[in-house]
Parts: structure tokens; sequence; C-alpha cells
């Protein structure tokens, strides 16, 4: 009995010692009293929300949409922040079918609508006109003439009167006349265009005038673009675009005019005009149109603005994240494990094959790796699976380093020892006995192996040697500094993508620092 009751003593000693004996912490509640590393946990968060949520935050396609705006445009808030972009257009586009159309004058022509591609074109159908008998000479016409005299460095226009009769194109007993009046209440911008195609199916003998012109608020009238088709086309397309050198001639303006400081020059009310008309004596003239195509590039664009290209920069800068995230867990995943095995069976092994292994990694080591990037990446191409092969190829020394030593001093421990004894091969004690043990190691230099190789990228993209195919922070540094934007001061094209580098970069780093604090012994003992 007494022995019974002071077993039952010691058992209750025993768990109030136990009770009063603090247990071991967990990796995560050890985690979550490192400040640092839950900032930096934060931020990796919020970078991989928005990489997978990329298609739903990026308005646009940071590939594919291009001339979004005017080359450069500022951020759409820049307007309300400097003067110097106050009033600034936006893009403005707009498409005009027969329903948009004021149909001032028809001429005896019937408008109809058919299907283009997912929109509605115009259909023209003239009636034919009777053919037109040549006046006698003394009833010629008395008309204006303006002839333009250009040379590169400027024009010069006249009007000077002069008796001749009128082409057989230029005058048509039946025509038709469309406008449509858009407001434009911003400064003169930089560029604009308009497109349509058009086809027509006509007698060999007919003659088909189109024409666009664009008239001002103080009434004044300009001709954008007119051809004369004689018969048939299966295809014809009509491109006025300000940047044109033909447009330039077409308004006598010189070289280095810009036509939309003449066109634009003032606020209110603008008509664009389209002009059909048809000679021909043999039957109906039918003309069909797309619809037309007007636009405005803006000078502001969304949140961060456009590239040289047009090309969303926002959408630019959310897709980089991806990227971004890719190659760096990509390449720091390949390095470590190269790194790993390299130095467990270097450690564990040892002898010629140790030293073999450590003189390899010795050299490598030893090789600038940026300038060896860039000759192996001008050999064998642009791509980010090339680029991640030679990062990996070129980062797991270090590790290979950390973690033989780490094996050279498992390699000694009594539960290897024991293992070995126990008849236990080689591949079996390095993979159940060694690599466990190494692992914490392995995943700290994991976390900060990943903004290296992020950096690394970017510095080649920013060098010109990144993947031409995708949109990498890197490479919007290397189109800034390419197109003008250090010199023009456009610092929202350089400072978020150097910022978005900078803050993955501190939270992997953030993150690495507080695992080699939890789990690196060395680490805790200076803590």
């Amino acid at each position: 009995m007494r022995q019974d009751t002071k077993a039952a003593q010691r058992a209750d000693v025993a768990k109030a010692a136990a009770a009063a004996t603090p247990r071991p912490l967990t990796f995560w509640e050890q985690y979550r009293r490192k400040s640092q590393g839950m900032v930096g946990l934060a931020m990796v968060a919020i970078y991989v929300l928005v990489a997978v949520f990329a298609p739903w935050i990026a308005p646009y396609n940071p590939m594919d949409d291009l001339y979004l705006a005017d080359a450069s445009a500022a951020p759409v808030w820049m307007s309300k922040l400097s003067a110097r972009f106050r009033n600034c257009p936006p893009t403005i586009r707009f498409r005009l079918g027969l329903e948009n159309w004021n149909q001032e004058e028809l001429g005896g022509a019937t408008l109809s609508s058919f299907a283009y591609e997912e929109e509605s074109g115009i259909q023209f159908d003239l009636p034919a006109t009777a053919s037109a008998e040549p006046e006698a000479e003394e009833d010629a016409g008395f008309s204006w003439v303006r002839s333009v005299e250009w040379n590169p460095w400027g024009s010069q226009a006249s009007e000077e009167p002069s008796e001749e009769e009128p082409a057989a194109g230029d005058v048509s007993a039946e025509g038709v006349v469309l406008s449509y009046v858009t407001p434009y209440q911003y400064k003169t911008p930089n560029t604009f265009s308009t497109k349509f195609e058009y086809s027509i199916d006509a007698p060999d003998t007919a003659e088909t005038l189109i024409m666009v012109e664009l008239v001002t608020p103080d009434g004044q009238a300009h001709d954008l673009w007119d051809t004369t088709v004689a018969g048939s086309t299966e295809y014809g397309s009509a491109i006025v675009d300000s940047r044109d050198f033909d447009l330039k001639i077409r308004l006598g303006m010189s070289f280095f005019g810009e036509p939309s400081q003449v066109l634009f020059a003032e606020k209110g009310d603008y008509t664009i005009r389209l002009r059909v008309s048809a000679t021909s004596p043999d039957g109906p003239v039918s003309l069909k149109m797309s619809p037309v195509a007007f636009e405005v590039l803006g000078m502001v664009h969304g949140v961060l603005g456009v590239d040289h290209m047009g090309s969303d920069l926002w959408s630019q800068l959310i897709y980089g994240t991806r990227i971004a995230l890719a190659i760096g867990l990509s390449t720091a995943f390949i390095a470590v494990a190269i790194g790993t095995t390299v130095g467990i069976v270097a450690g564990y092994v040892g002898g010629a094959v140790d030293e073999f292994l450590m003189r390899v990694a010795d050299v490598l080591l030893a090789i600038p790796s940026l300038p060896i990037l860039i000759i192996l990446g001008a050999l064998f191409g642009k791509s980010v699976l090339n680029i991640v092969i030679l990062l990996a190829l070129l980062s797991w020394m270090g590790i290979a380093r950390l973690v033989r030593s780490q094996t050279l001093s498992l390699k000694e421990r009594q539960f290897v020892e024991a293992a070995r004894a126990s008849g236990a091969s080689q591949s079996y004690v390095m993979l159940q006995h060694v690599l466990p043990n190494v692992m914490p190691l392995i995943f700290a230099n994991l976390v900060l192996r990943i903004p290296g190789a992020i950096l690394t990228e970017a510095s080649l993209s920013f060098l010109g040697l990144g993947d031409p195919r995708v949109c990498t922070w890197g490479r919007i540094l290397q189109n800034a500094r390419e197109f003008g934007a250090f010199t023009t001061m456009a610092w929202w094209w350089l400072v978020p993508p150097g910022l978005a580098l900078t803050f993955m970069s501190l939270a992997f780093v953030f993150i690495g620092n507080s695992v080699n604090e939890i789990l690196n012994p060395r680490y805790r003992e200076r803590s």
C-alpha cells in the first residue's frame, strides 16, 4: 500500500512538473512573434493576390493593347496636380455607323445598313446620271484654283482665277453629304486619326468621289482625304493620320508642322463631313463603307499613363508581378535543389567526390555571374525559360557549401552512425537522416535566394537582354531609359516598377531573416 501511495505521489509530481514546464513553441507561434517576418509575409501575400487576380485588376493586355493613348501620356491624376497637364484630352474614340450620321443631302441616293463584322456598315446606292455634254469654250465656267508650292521648310498657298472645265470625277449630278458634330473642350491634342474601308460596284465608265472634311468651330472646312475611283473596286481604305506626311502637304504645312495644332486650335463643336458622289451614265453605283472610326489619342490616360507604344503602364506593372514571382520562385527552387544535392553528396561521401564538387563550386563562384549571363543569354536566346535555367545554374554554389558543412557535422552524429551500423545504404541515410536535418537551413536560404533572382532578371531586362515577349518590371525600366522617360522627367514611368522591385525584395528578405532566426542555431544564439 505504501509503495502504491508513493508511486501515485511521484506520478502527481511528474504531472505537476510537466504542467509547469512550458511546451516548446511551434514554428508558426515563434514566427508570429517576429514583426519583421509578419510584415514581409503580408507584403508577399499582397503580391501573390495581385498576380493571381491580374486579369481582373489590369484593364488591358500589356502586350496586345497598343496605342491606347499618345506616346508617353501621363496619368489622369496628373491633370489635377500639374499645370503642364491641365485640361489635357483623354483618348476620344468613336465609330460612326448609319444611325450616327446626320443626312444633310441625299441627292436621290438611298442609304441602308449591312452587316460588317460585328457592326453595321453603310451602303450608298447612287442612281445613274446622264452623260454631260461638253460646253462651248465661251461658256466655260469661271473657277478658283488653289495651287500650293511646297518645300520641306515651309509652304505658301495662292489662289488665282483660271478658266477650266470641271473634271468628270469632280462633279456629279447626284451626291450625298453626311455630317456628325462632336464637341471638343480640351487643349490641342498631339495626334488624331480617322479611317474606314470601302468597296464599290459600278460600271466601268463610272467615277465615284469620296471625301472627308473637318469643319472647325469657326466654320472653316479642311479637306482631310479624298479619292476618285474609276469603275469598281473590291477593297479600298482611307487612313488619315496627323503624323502622316500626306496630310501635312494637303494642308500646305512644312515637314515639321503639326496638323492638330491647326485643326484643333480652339474649343467648340467640330463637324466631320462625309461627301459621296458619282458620275455614272451607264448604270447605278453601289458603295459599301465600314463604320468611320475617329480617334484623338489622349495626352493623359489611366492610373500610370502609357509607354512609347501607347501600352498601359498600370497593366504592365500588374502583370509584371506574375513574371517576377515565377522567375524568383522557380530559380530559387532549382538552385536550392541543385545546391542541396551537391552539398549532401559532397559532405557525406567525401573523398575525391567531395574534392571535385567543391572545386567546381569554387570555379563557378570565382566567375562573375552577370557577364556570363549576358553572354549565354545572347547565345541561347532571349526567353524567360533560358533566364531561369542560367540563373539557377550560376547560383547554387553558396547553398551547396552551407549544406556540405552541415552534412559534415551530421555525419558524426550517433543516429547517423547507428543507421550505418544497421546496414542502411548511403542514399537511404542521406535521404532519411541527413536531408530532414538540413531542411531548416535549406528553407531559409530558399527564401533569401528569391530576391536575388528577381533583381538579376530585372538587370538583364534593363540591359535589353530580357524576353521581349513578356512584360517584366525590368523591361518597363528599359523602355523608360530608351524612350525618354529620364529626359522628360516622366517619374510615373520610372518609380512604380522600381518600388515594386524594392518592396518585393524587402518582403522576402524580411521573411528569410525571420526564418533564419527561428531555425538557424547561429542566429538563435545571436538573438
